[in-house]
This record gives structure tokens, C-alpha cells and sequence, in this order.
């Protein structure tokens, strides 16, 4: 799991050393909450890009999950392997888990998630400054549900 925290290091690291933010990792409640998926380059074996799901409380009988955490390493950054890895990852809880709810917080320029068919929340449902609240669904507008907005997760 260092690898995979690491990727995230230079982001969030804040004023931690690399050794404090692994320790903050690994102790991490809401770390422990969630499913990790990642990516790898097959011969060898190198993480690529990585990511956090969570189960987030359904209203309306409705299947939703929180992407969260999302990194790819400073090197191999722009390769498209983040994209590749949130494609699969939707396409793998669709199919296994019956989900097509989902959230996710962008510290980005919210471009590159609209890209992939997120769409940002309107602003009077925004709960932060400086994280967008994005929603993406193959089957329902954000308009068309009753479901409260989640808290940064």
C-alpha cells in the first residue's frame, strides 16, 4: 500500500514527510472504509494509477459508490492511465454490483472528469471551496434522484 499512497504524496502530502504520510495512511479510518482498485503495467507489474471506492448510503433504492483518492504517480502522469482505471473500475461495479450512482470530489480542473462523463454538481449544492462535487450515471440526471449530496469522503 506504500506505493499506492505514495502516488497521492506530492498532492496531499501537505507538510508531512514521506514516512508521517504513509503512517497517516495506513491509520487512516477512512482509508480502511473503502475498496482499492489499481492499475498495473503488466510485465512489470509497476502500479500505474490507483483508486478508492466507497459504499455510499443509498436513498431511493439506489445503488451508490464515492471515487475517491484517485492518483497516478508524478512520472507517469498524462498517460491516461487514471481515465483507463475509472472506466474499468464504473464497468466493473455496473456489471457486479448492479451501481450506476456515482460521486467524486475534484482537487483538479474538473476537465479532465468531464471527459470522461462526469458532470459538476450546480453551485448551491456544492459543500466546499476548493472540491467539486461531480456525479456521473449512465441512467439517471443528478435532477432526477433524491439523494443528499455526500460529505467529502
Amino acid at each position: 500500500m506504500k506505493v499506492v499512497y505514495m502516488m497521492g504524496y506530492d498532492v496531499w502530502g501537505g507538510d508531512l514527510t514521506p514516512k508521517e504520510y504513509v503512517t497517516m495512511c495506513n491509520d487512516s479510518s477512512k482509508y480502511k472504509r473503502g475498496k482499492w482498485y489499481v492499475i498495473e503495467e503488466t510485465d512489470t507489474k509497476e502500479l500505474l494509477s490507483s483508486l478508492i471506492v466507497y459504499e455510499l448510503n443509498p436513498s431511493e433504492n439506489l445503488i451508490v459508490r464515492g471515487i475517491g483518492s484517485i492518483a497516478t504517480p508524478l512520472h507517469l502522469r498524462h498517460n491516461g492511465y487514471a481515465s483507463i482505471l475509472i472506466k474499468e473500475v464504473i464497468n466493473e461495479l455496473e456489471k457486479n454490483d448492479n451501481c450506476n450512482n456515482y460521486f467524486l470530489f475534484s482537487d483538479i480542473n474538473t476537465d479532465f472528469y468531464k471527459k470522461l462523463n462526469f458532470i459538476e454538481l450546480q453551485p448551491s449544492k456544492q459543500k466546499y471551496k476548493d472540491s467539486i462535487c461531480m456525479y456521473y450515471s449512465k441512467e439517471n440526471d443528478i435532477d432526477s434522484i433524491n439523494y443528499e449530496i455526500p460529505n467529502y469522503f
